[in-house]
């Protein structure tokens, strides 16, 4: 009697259609070679990789030298497991087996310490990552993009594998923290403040002191920071005060009035939205740096969390799908982790992400690991303070999150 094939399995098998292998640090290739990497992939998923995700650095630093970049390497740029000397050799690995190669890079570049860079808080102190609205820092990651893409497509001249697509992790753009009900998100450099400057002078007036309009939606407690999940597109201003209320977050505002609420909630919205387009813009500035002069271009994708609480690191996943497809114009395709939210885009071309909050938790623990073993950036981020039982502790946890956010179930494609 034949097999039949039921809807479920049906779908699932469109989906596996060009599955990736993504490779989110450089260490991985330190103690496992390219095919054991792609047998552990066949043996999860019952299918082979057709193409991998190779980062293009690594929370410390650089995996390869670019003209013009000064950036510290990494330690773990090499060499690797299965006699890879350095990162091409990697890349003739994998595409020699017959794997298309995609790139990743991370724009925050937590390895950058230029405070000139970086983010930076209502009080003027600069974060441990670099504000990807700052035309240097988007040259900046053009080039390490663009060296990796020259470096893929000399390589791949005469192996089965090409360069297939270059990937910018949007999933953490911007910090977030928060100390007794005082929270931190906005960023106030020289390059932010322009463009908001220039959209609405008034704009950053409303985050420039406490409460303000973050305390609509966000709350800090005891184990991190509480919020309200549904914010779209086309929230109004009533809808945030109504949450809020539901939250009960209106409590630290002097005045509780439904009109000062509704003032606060405007604001912001009409920043959400702003700082939307503010990254979008960015991010296709990047690209456009890292391909220019290319006679074929890759595809240029973005990688997101695929929830609607992506508004607080900058966009909004609704804004992503938007009915002209302006979007288009600055990049191809999204990827995210479905299976946590409604989300669906009609227009933009997307892939599943099978992990939770896509690669959050995962660039937490190794940001967390990197921060951990320098001994410079110990002292400057306030981890030395830690005894070394609750650090060891902290880096436990963090891993375990990444690790329960594995979504290896075929049936979560569905």
């Amino acid at each position: 009697m034949p097999r039949r094939m039921f809807s479920i399995e049906k779908r699932v098998r469109q989906n596996l259609d060009g599955a990736v292998l993504d490779l989110q640090h450089a260490a991985i290739f330190k103690y496992e070679a390219p095919a054991a990497l792609i047998e552990t992939f066949r043996a999860t998923w019952g299918v082979g990789p057709q193409g991998v995700v190779l980062p293009v650095t690594a929370p410390d630093g650089l995996l390869f030298p670019v003209e013009g970049v000064g950036e510290p390497f990494s330690a773990f740029s090499g060499p690797f497991a299965g006699g890879a000397k350095d990162f091409r050799e990697v890349v003739y690995c994998f595409s020699q087996l017959g794997l298309d190669i995609y790139l990743l890079v991370d724009p925050t570049m937590p390895f950058n310490k230029t405070e000139a860079l970086h983010v930076v808080d209502i009080v003027g102190d600069s974060s441990a990552q670099v504000c990807t609205s700052n035309p240097r820092a988007q040259e900046i990651v053009g080039a390490i993009l663009g060296t990796g893409i020259d470096i893929v497509n000399e390589t791949t001249k005469s192996t089965k594998g090409k360069l297939r697509g270059v990937i910018i992790d949007c999933v953490d753009l911007l910090p977030m923290g928060g100390r007794d009900e005082r929270l931190e998100l906005t960023c106030f450099c020289p390059s932010c403040e322009k463009y908001f400057n220039a959209q609405d002078p008034l704009i950053l007036k409303h985050f420039r002191t406490f409460p303000n309009p973050w305390n609509l939606l966000l709350k800090v407690g005891s184990t991190g920071i509480g919020h309200v999940h549904n914010i779209r597109a086309n929230s109004t201003p009533e809808d945030v005060v109504g949450l809020c209320r539901q939250k009960n977050y209106h409590t630290v505002f002097e005045d509780k009035s439904t009109s000062a609420l509704l003032g606060h909630a405007d604001a912001l919205l009409e920043y959400i939205r702003a700082r939307h387009n503010l990254i979008v813009t960015s991010i296709g500035k990047m690209f456009r740096e890292a391909l220019e002069g290319l006679d074929q271009q890759p595809r240029r994708i973005i990688l997101g969390e695929g929830h609607q609480y992506d508004w607080t690191s900058g966009l909004v996943m609704d804004l992503l799908d938007n009915v002209d497809g302006s979007t288009l114009e600055y990049f191809d395709e999204v990827w995210f982790n479905p299976s946590s939210t409604e989300i669906c885009l009609e227009r933009m071309p997307f892939r599943s992400y099978m992990w939770a909050r896509s690669r959050y938790y995962i660039d937490s623990f190794f940001q967390l690991a990197a921060n951990a073993s320098d001994p410079s950036r110990r002292t400057t981020l306030g981890l030395g303070r830690l005894p070394v039982p609750k650090l060891k502790a902290l880096l436990h946890q963090r891993l375990n999150q990444a690790i329960a956010g594995a979504a290896s179930g075929q049936t979560s494609l569905a």
